[in-house]
This record gives C-alpha cells, structure tokens and sequence, in this order.
C-alpha cells in the first residue's frame, strides 16, 4: 500500500571521503531534524527528436541525464555541549563553510574559499522510499524574528540515484530544544539602541553544474563558484541622531554587524558576527508596522583583508 505521510520522512547527511562516492549515513548517527523537505528534478534533459515524416505527433524524448535538489529547513540550536559540533554542522560544512572546533568552548563556522567539502544526503520519502544524493553542495539562509525559533534553511543539488523502496527506520535526533530569539542585543556599527524586528543572512552560494560526456547522469562536479553574503534587517525607524541608514546607505559606511547571543546555556549558545565594517546597505524601503514606521533593509557583508569572514556562526 501506499500511505507515504510526510511526517514519517527522515533525513541522513553524511560528509563524503571521495567526491560523489556514498557515505553510507547511519540512521542512529547522521539523522538531522528537519521540516519541510522538498525534492525536485535539476537540470534533467529531454532530448527532443525533430524527425520529419508523414505524422504531426513527436517520437519519443530521450533522457540524458539528471541532477537532483533538496531543501528542508532545521532549527537552529546546539549540540548540549560546548565544543561539539550541532546536529546540522555537517550541512554548513556542505554549504562551503569551514569548521573550526575548540574543545569545550566553542565550534565556528566560516565561508572557505577552496577545499569545499561535498555531503552524501539520503532522504526517506514517507519514510519508506530512499532517494540518494551523493556529491552534494549546496546554501544556507539563516532566518531569526523577534519571539520565533531560529531557522536555517538548506537547499542542497547533488548526483541523483533512484529512489529504492526501505523498511521505515528509526532515527536518533539530538535532544537540545531550541531556544526562542529574545534578549538578543543586536548591535549594527556599535548602536544597539534601535529595535530589530527580524534579520536573515544567506551565503548565496553560486552552485555551477558542469556537463560531462564521461559522467552517468552527464554532469561533473557540483562546485561552488562564488559567494555573495547578504539579506536584509527590519528596524523601527529611528532619528538620524540614533542611526542614520540613509545616509550611511549613500555613504557607503561599512558597519560592524554582531547579532547578540542566542540562549544562554552553555551548549545551546549561538552568536553570529560580520568581518569589521563589512556591512553595508544595499537599498531600503521604509514601510509600516503596528501604526509606526519601519525600515527593511537589504545588506550585503564584504570580507575584511584577511578574507573568509563575512559572516561567521559560533555555537558556544
């Protein structure tokens, strides 16, 4: 019978030794806890067959190949320890973010520009049919609003092999609970006076899918070709005197971005920094909310001198 429930979905990542060559993930060791995944064909091709004869219909397509893409989102939260890395560290890993763990302090995640790590990804639809990506890489979005849960939102393309129907496993999750987005002191360029409403920051990887005639499925390596860290903050509206964005918009000041911390469990503590003065706006649109004036605005975060330190997430 059928009866795939959506609530029965599981998925396993697992960071690849050799490019493209399963993981093999352990459904007690490498399940994250997601919501909402999605799966759809990526570059599939159907190669039309323009022949002429005496009939108006077409003769058959031929396939030539298929990448796949999957998205989900996952709650932000630690492992329960400082110093382990969380549940979805393998996917930032996969998203090229590098992992830097300090033992029983902390673990950093920052954008790398080489050595990118790739991810076997396997999904269960309804739990009972495993669909496999291998090779995979992919992006992240980091979503916080003001009393929400903090998300980050994955979307990953990889090698794809059709699915194989399973027996429903039974997966192992950490047990942190998230904790709430309150008694964050976002500070922007040193003033933490303003209100913030809800910030998102995405690494907007560019994802390049080579063809290859030697390949199976017709595509090379999956690789990350470019980085374009950005997304946008809603503040109240404030006077020029507290924090003037329209004039650092056309300025072209560069802030200092520091998020506040997230929890205040050691183990469940998250923080979220920009390079010095990379911030900067990109546009702005001034609205309304709750009968008083608000400001959206769009942000991109250039890396300092150093590189690689546009955005960094630390777990502590």
């Amino acid at each position: 019978m059928g009866n795939l429930r959506v609530s029965n979905e599981i998925i396993l990542a697992k960071i690849e030794t050799t490019y493209n060559t399963d993981a093999t993930p352990v459904v007690g060791t490498n399940a994250v806890l997601v919501q909402s995944p999605r799966f759809q064909a990526e570059g599939l091709r159907m190669n039309e067959r323009p022949s002429i004869r005496a009939n108006l219909n077409m003769v058959q397509s031929v396939f030539g190949g298929q990448l796949a893409r999957l998205s989900f989102a996952c709650e932000l939260k630690g492992s329960g320890t400082a110093g382990t890395a969380p549940e979805l560290g393998v996917l930032l890993r996969g998203c090229a973010m590098g992992e830097t763990v300090v033992a029983v302090t902390s673990v950093t995640y920052k954008p790398i520009s080489a050595s990118h790590e790739s991810l076997t990804i396997w999904w269960y639809e309804g739990g009972r049919k495993k669909h496999v990506l291998t090779g995979a890489r992919g992006n992240v979005t980091f979503r916080l609003s003001a009393g929400g849960i903090a998300i980050a939102e994955f979307e990953f393309v990889g090698h794809y092999t059709n699915p194989a129907d399973i027996a429903q496993p039974s997966p192992t999750y950490n047990s942190q609970v998230p904790k709430p987005v309150l008694n964050m002191a976002i500070s922007l360029g040193g003033v933490t006076t303003m209100i913030a409403r809800e910030w998102s920051a995405s690494l907007n990887n560019t994802l390049a899918m080579p063809p290859s005639i030697a390949a199976g499925d017709g595509y090379g390596e999956v690789q990350v070709t470019r980085q374009d860290v950005s997304g946008e903050i809603t503040i109240d509206s404030e006077l020029a005197s507290v924090i003037d964005v329209d004039a650092q918009l056309s300025a072209g000041t560069g802030l200092t971005f520091l998020s506040g911390q997230l929890g205040s469990t050691a183990g469940n503590r998250i923080n979220f920094t920009g390079a010095t003065n990379g911030l900067y706006w990109r546009d702005r649109q001034i609205g309304e909310a709750d009968g008083m004036r608000t400001r959206t605005m769009p942000f991109g975060i250039a890396d300092s001198a150093t590189g690689n330190d546009s955005l960094a997430c630390i777990f502590t």
